[in-house]
């Protein structure tokens, strides 16, 4: 029949139940109620779905009990009439009391119908809508055998815990409404046998029948088992399809009796399961928000208790900018720090020279000057687009690669200028200038140079002099957008020098200060300075001059020092012959090369001296315990030298700052020359020197450490690279080049350094004049940015 093709003899145990005493957790909520709907809510839709259930699977049980109270009178009717005439016959008695049943079982109370309809409220979607069909042969095979049910309860009971089991295990989704939240209407069902009535049991049949009929249900068993295992057999006694249809009947009572089980235990507990669902409900939103709020809090980030260090941040280079120095002017008066100055000298010559090296591609950069706080610009080289300038390019539009430089040289600009120079790829480009000054007559007769420098925020100065007949005037300049203030700190051979009112100097943006440093250290052989800058960087010279009566004795443009360190090097020191000096120096002793040295700290510093010639370290005789004391300068003579180009090195157990005084004259009587050669720092990287445009310059390269290797390329006036050359210098040895001994046209010379070589340039002039230059740090463009992380 198409019921025993459909049947699942295991569905019974496959439905979630929960056991007694157990009652279901949150997560059997059922799917179809809003998380936000009240439980009351959710019970009630339950309830009425319960209702509705149960009065359908009541109608159709009461049909299903009625024909089965027929067909059961009909099988017993039949039974004891075979048994009558066929009494001889056990076998075949046996087989017709296996198809008959006992008498007529009465519909059971309304007290059983909760339990059909629980049952099928809580078999879930397929399987629920076909258990009021299945229920009528179940009860068919109810009433036909009382024992045969007796016999299925213990199995029912026994198959309990199983799917107690399976409920446990089954997810929240795939319950019903009606089986988590299922109204307490129905009491505990009994046992089925203890449910029927007495009068449902059939009377005994008599002795003669060959058989007791105590025991249909057993008979009708092995009847059953025999039609199933023996078709021969099953067709002598009854068709085969009462036999099937009693065997269904068979396995869907045992199915029924164990959902009236498990139906009778979810009505027992679902008030505490409703009572308990709720309250489990309101638990676990509350156990929820304390979740969210613990992980929020455990989960929050730390903060960094341990600043990170300063990282620079690279920017794109900016145009390169430096400031170049303005023309020597005679000091005319003294009015604080606002001087009067006045030409010093009929005949003046005084030029800035610049040098602009274009890129690979043989693009030059733009380059202009522009007076200090003025916007008026004088074009040295036409700038490029800023799109086409921001491109890098290693080959011109035909795919070659060279370069090329442009030489200006300007002259009565005598103001402080601003150099100015475009980058190119957003890289710095190739660039420097320089100002040097010739006079022969006046107060300022003599040769100073000095090359264009870039602005800071600590500026050093070492040999400066304010004795009778010398002047040093310091000038200050901002070239920035922002104010700058100014700290000036003076140190004698006594030490500190008292210079309260130079503490806060205000420089505004584009302006210029001059201070007459003797107004505040007078009457000092040697004095050093340093600036210290809050705010706009800052840059700065000494202009220095003097008179030995009415003879003048040199002017010069003295450059910043290096860094104080424990390690000062010194290029470019020229000696004039002995016999010069010698013959000079017999009136003023002080006319001779000079050592000055400057302790940069409180604790003074202990120093040697090593002065390094062409065939390396020269052989000099200086005291063995040379010192400075505390914040205080000391002068060391040089003139057991022998005239020639020098690099001196001073090494001392402190930080320090040095310089050398350079002089130059043969006869008293006559003018001479001074000039100061200042520590610098070793070159790095690529930069281009310009020539001075008065007297001849030579370049004095020098290595100490370690050897040094550099390239240098000479640019004529045309601005057409020469050949390069390869310039090695060995450790402690200075090496001097000469470019016009390459191109007698030479106005430039570019140096690519391995940061081990220390340059300057010696200019030698007309009438015993001396000059000197620091080879300028390689352009930087734009400064980076200092970000502090989490700090």
């Amino acid at each position: 029949m198409s019921d025993e093709k459909n049947e699942n003899p295991q569905e019974a145990t496959a439905q979630p139940q929960v056991p007694a005493g157990q009652s279901e957790s949150p997560a059997a909520l059922p799917s179809a109620v809003p998380a936000a709907a009240p439980v009351s809510a959710a019970i009630s839709k339950a309830e009425l779905k319960a209702a509705k259930v149960k009065a359908k699977a009541d109608a159709k049980l009461a049909k299903v009990r009625e024909k089965e109270a027929a067909l059961q009178a009909k099988a017993q009717a039949k039974a004891e009439a075979k048994a009558e005439a066929k009494s001889v016959k056990p076998a075949k008695d046996e087989s017709a009391a296996s198809q008959s049943g006992p008498a007529p079982v009465p519909v059971p109370s309304e007290a059983a119908a909760p339990a059909a309809a629980l049952d099928a409220s809580s078999s879930g979607t397929q399987e629920t809508k076909a258990s009021p069909k299945e229920a009528k042969p179940a009860q068919e095979q109810e009433k036909s055998s009382p024992l045969q049910a007796e016999t299925a309860q213990p199995a029912a009971e026994t198959s309990s815990p199983q799917a107690a089991d399976e409920a446990k295990a089954t997810p929240a989704e795939t319950q019903s409404p009606a089986e988590t939240q299922t109204p307490a209407k129905a009491p505990a069902s009994e046992p089925v046998e203890a449910s029927l009535p007495e009068s449902a049991v059939p009377p005994a049949e008599p002795k003669n029948s060959g058989k007791s009929q105590a025991e249909p249900a057993k008979a009708e068993d092995r009847a059953v088992s025999k039609t199933r295992n023996k078709p021969e057999t099953a067709a002598k006694a009854e068709p085969v399809e009462k036999a099937e249809e009693n065997s269904t009947a068979v396995r869907r009572r045992k199915k029924l009796e164990r959902a009236r089980s498990a139906a009778a235990r979810d009505a027992e507990h679902s008030p505490k399961r409703r009572k308990t669902g709720a309250v489990l409900l309101s638990f676990s939103a509350v156990l929820a928000t304390g979740g969210l709020i613990a992980a929020g809090s455990l989960l929050a980030p730390v903060p960094q208790t341990a600043a990170l260090p300063a990282a620079v941040t690279s920017l794109p280079a900016g145009d390169a900018l430096s400031v170049c120095a303005a023309t020597p002017q005679l000091l005319k008066g003294v009015d604080g720090t606002d001087p009067q100055f006045a030409p010093g000298a009929k005949e003046i010559s005084s030029n800035l020279r610049s040098v602009v090296v274009s890129d690979l591609a043989n693009r030059i950069p733009g380059s202009t000057y522009s007076a200090l706080g003025s916007s008026s610009t004088q074009t040295l080289t036409d700038r490029l687009d800023d799109d086409e300038a921001a491109q890098s390019r290693s080959a011109d539009d035909q795919g070659l690669t060279g370069r090329s430089a442009k030489v200006s040289t300007v002259n009565n600009a005598d103001g402080q200028q601003i150099f100015r120079v475009q980058p190119l790829g957003e890289l710095p480009s190739i660039g420097s200038s320089l100002r040097s000054y010739q006079a022969k007559d006046g107060d300022l007769a003599g040769l100073a140079a000095a090359s264009c420098q870039t602005p800071a925020s600590t500026l050093r100065f070492t040999g400066l002099q304010t004795t009778t007949g010398s002047t040093s005037v310091l000038y200050l300049a901002n070239p920035t957008s922002t104010s700058a203030q100014v700290a000036v700190d003076l140190r004698g051979p006594e030490g500190p020098i008292d210079t309260s009112t130079l503490q806060n100097v205000v420089i505004a943006p584009g302006e210029q200060r001059a201070i007459v440093l003797g107004g505040y250290a007078q009457d000092l052989a040697t004095v050093a300075a340093t600036i210290t800058s809050t705010g706009g960087k800052v840059t700065g010279y000494v202009q220095q001059a003097a008179l030995r009566g009415l003879t003048p004795s040199g002017v010069d443009l003295v450059a910043s020092n290096a860094s104080a360190s424990n390690t000062q090097v010194i290029p470019g020191v020229w000696i004039d012959s002995k016999n010069n000096s010698a013959e000079l120096s017999q009136n003023d002793k002080s006319l001779v090369p000079q050592l000055h040295i400057a302790a940069a700290g409180a604790q003074g510093a202990g120093f040697t001296v090593k002065v390094l010639g062409t065939g390396g370290e020269v052989a000099a005789s200086f005291d063995q315990n040379l010192a400075v004391s505390s914040n205080a300068t000391s002068v060391l003579n040089l003139d057991q030298l022998a005239g020639g180009y020098y690099t001196v090195v001073v090494e001392a157990d402190a930080p320090v700052t040095a310089s050398v005084k350079m002089v130059r004259g043969v006869d008293p009587q006559d003018a001479s020359d001074t000039a100061w050669a200042v520590s610098t720092t070793a070159l790095a990287g690529n930069q281009v020197m310009p020539l001075s445009a008065n007297g001849t310059g030579k370049f004095v390269i020098a290595a100490t450490d370690a050897d040094s290797s550099l390239d240098a390329i000479v640019v004529d006036k045309n601005g057409k690279l020469q050949d390069t050359q390869k310039l090695s210098v060995k450790a402690g040895q200075s090496l001097v080049f000469d470019p016009r001994e390459t191109s007698e046209d030479a106005q430039a010379v570019i140096f690519s350094s391995d940061a081990n070589a220390y340059i300057a340039q010696v200019i030698l002039g007309s009438e015993q004049s001396l000059g000197w230059a620091a080879m300028p740090a390689a352009n930087a463009g734009r400064d980076g940015i200092v970000v502090n992380v989490a700090g």
